[in-house]
């Protein structure tokens, strides 16, 4: 990515994650790299987790195992991250993975940071949408941490609100006021007219409809076998050649997420669309079956970091919020 320096200095804010994971690992890695990149002055590193309290808990808690003590640590930090940002003491939150059944013992019923985010803020979880991004490669997924006997139904009553909550974050995040959209389909080859699955047929198509009726400035395909859909994509981005659509909606997880981690690898940022401030993740989970063992990297930390610079500079040349 090829980055201007900001003209004035951006607060980045980093939590660590789940304290048993790669966190902070990948965080120290983050701050050794970081000194040799041109942009390190631009900005003020800001680490939210309670260094006292992070050098406690990693002591009580086994690596690589979830725990409640890990879990409370990391509602803690994101709590106290969060009113950081709308205290505008942070320009961007940065988060490092948590484990979702770290927050579960802890007693947490959010699927994950995102939901928890969004519930810190007053929000359902119809309002915000993830979006995993690298280069022009950006994908929503309609339905997330989501059981897939559940996906179906979960996928029929978020459809729209996705498309309309992704529409707003591509014009107001990415400045994108004309965006196309790919719609990717739920079931296998589309249904195959209804054959392998109905919900193509009875749900998606009228739905398409009525959205291109109201999003008079977007274009919406019809529904798209998602195998052939994310493939060209991927080839697309292996091939450094432009995507076709500004944005891909996966209608679950693991529909779009392979391709995105084989092709851009852990250059790929998580964003939070419909928080009232910018929120980024890393691309990838706590791995602990790799904790302690120096094979964590800090890849995705750096993309999260020059993800909100390129979106700090469209700010500042444009001089209006990337609040979505």
């Amino acid at each position: 990515m090829d980055l201007s320096i900001p003209s004035k200095k951006i607060k980045l804010g980093f939590t660590l994650g789940d304290l048993a994971g790669i966190g902070p690992e990948i965080f120290t890695k983050f701050s050794q790299e970081l000194e040799s990149k041109e942009y390190r002055d631009s900005l003020e590193i800001i680490l939210i987790d309670d260094l006292l309290n992070v050098e406690l808990t990693k002591s009580l808690v086994k690596k690589g195992k979830a725990s409640k003590l890990s879990g409370k640590h990391a509602i803690a930090t994101l709590k106290k991250a969060n009113s950081m940002a709308l205290n505008h003491e942070i320009d961007y939150l940065i988060t490092g993975p948590v484990a979702k059944e770290s927050l579960s013992l802890a007693g947490d019923d959010s699927s994950g940071q995102t939901e928890f985010l969004a519930k810190e803020n007053g929000l359902r979880k119809e309002e915000v949408e993830m979006f995993f991004i690298c280069d022009d490669f950006r994908t929503v997924l309609a339905t997330r941490h989501v059981a897939i006997k559940d996906v179906a139904n979960e996928f029929i009553s978020k459809f729209s609100s996705t498309v309309k909550n992704s529409y707003k974050a591509m014009k107001n995040i990415f400045k994108i006021a004309t965006p196309k959209i790919a719609i990717s389909g739920l079931n296998p080859h589309c249904g195959e007219n209804g054959l392998i699955g109905t919900e193509e047929q009875s749900f998606l198509k009228q739905a398409i409809e009525n959205l291109k009726e109201e999003l008079e400035l977007v274009t919406i395909t019809e529904p798209l076998a998602a195998d052939s859909l994310f493939a060209q994509a991927g080839q697309n981005f292996i091939n450094k050649k432009k995507q076709e659509y500004d944005l891909y909606i996966a209608a679950y997880h693991d529909q779009a997420l392979p391709v995105i981690k084989a092709v851009a690898g852990f250059n790929a940022v998580n964003l939070t669309a419909g928080l009232p401030y910018i929120r980024v993740s890393v691309d990838h989970g706590t791995a602990f079956d790799i904790v302690g063992q120096n094979k964590a990297s800090a890849e995705s930390l750096i993309a999260c970091t020059e993800f909100c610079i390129n979106n700090n500079n469209i700010r500042e040349s444009t001089k209006c919020s990337l609040i979505c």
